[in-house]
């Protein structure tokens, strides 16, 4: 008989699924699986399964996967394959920092495009509000108050977290994703003390953290409250987005398409174009539009 699991985690060769009662079961993937193509991208965390128990009871097999919901995805390092980082999540925690490392704007505005693309909430936290003055932060945040996109400002020496951060991932399943070292652990551990999730330093050479979350994992934090902790990101590719596909998922963008003159208008160099117009006007703000630029100069027809 097969039944009915949620990943909540992985390791080389193993998954961990998570039952109704709220037992675990590491199991195995069944041979066969991937060479349906139905099933070319790989088990991920937040993955609703199918697996049958093994006749000793201890490894199960994984034998299918449930129509994913939502997702969160990446074209793969170095290859030309979709990775799936979370799947079935209503929250996207988009997770950044003043600095320590250094504020990527252009990251935060590839999330909110794969956020779009995979039918996915985002939010933007901005952690380490204390290595920064007001009119720096104030100026990080420009570009996205234009947008219809909650942000939270956070800092671990904060006396209580910002409630806000409770409730969006009160009765939710939640994904937090960013460069390493911003923060994601250490704000989980803040918001949930039982978790003692492990925190990393930032190098100081480089600006850059380390990877302490080596695999997604998902923790249960409240009655049908959950957050998948990912490792951190220092590329993002986008998958399957192409030139033509980005204004569509793109922050704006597609608010002002309809006003363009040619209908197969990209909105960089065309003429009586309803975008450029719209940021000429301050409705699109210029740090946004410059954004789009980069990401459309980085894809492929």
């Amino acid at each position: 008989m097969e039944i009915i699991g949620i990943v909540t985690r992985r390791t080389k060769g193993f998954y961990y699924l998570r039952l109704d009662d709220g037992t675990e079961v590491e199991c195995k993937v069944k041979g066969q699986l991937f060479k349906d193509s139905r099933y070319n991208n790989q088990i991920a965390v937040g993955d609703k399964v199918r697996y049958r128990k093994s006749a000793n009871d201890k490894v199960g097999l994984i034998t299918g996967i449930e129509v994913r919901q939502s997702f969160l995805s990446r074209n793969r390092v170095g290859i030309n394959a979709e990775q799936i980082i979370a799947a079935n999540v209503d929250c996207l925690m988009i997770v950044a920092a003043t600095q320590t490392p250094p504020f990527r704007s252009n990251l935060v505005n590839r999330l909110l495009v794969a956020a779009k693309a995979g039918n996915v909430t985002p939010v933007l936290v901005l952690t380490k509000k204390d290595l920064a003055d007001q009119k720096t932060i104030d100026l990080l945040l420009e570009p996205y108050r234009t947008l219809d996109l909650e942000i939270i400002q956070s800092s671990i020496f904060d006396p209580q977290p910002d409630p806000r951060l409770l409730e969006t991932l009160t009765g939710k399943t939640s994904v937090l994703s960013g460069q390493s070292g911003v923060g994601k652990s250490a704000l989980l551990n803040k918001l949930f003390p039982g978790l003692d999730i492990r925190v990393g330093e930032v190098s100081q050479k480089t600006s850059k953290g380390s990877h302490t979350t080596t695999f997604a994992e998902m923790h249960r934090v409240a009655k049908n409250s959950f957050v998948i902790d990912t490792p951190g990101i220092r590329e993002f590719g986008l998958w399957q987005v192409k030139r033509d596909d980005l204004c569509q998922v793109y922050p704006l963008i597609s608010d002002y398409t309809d006003m363009c003159k040619h209908r197969n208008c990209r909105h960089v160099h065309e003429p009586d174009c309803g975008v450029k117009d719209a940021v000429d006007e301050g409705k699109i703000h210029k740090l946004l539009y410059s954004g789009y630029l980069s990401i459309y100069e980085s894809l492929v027809n």
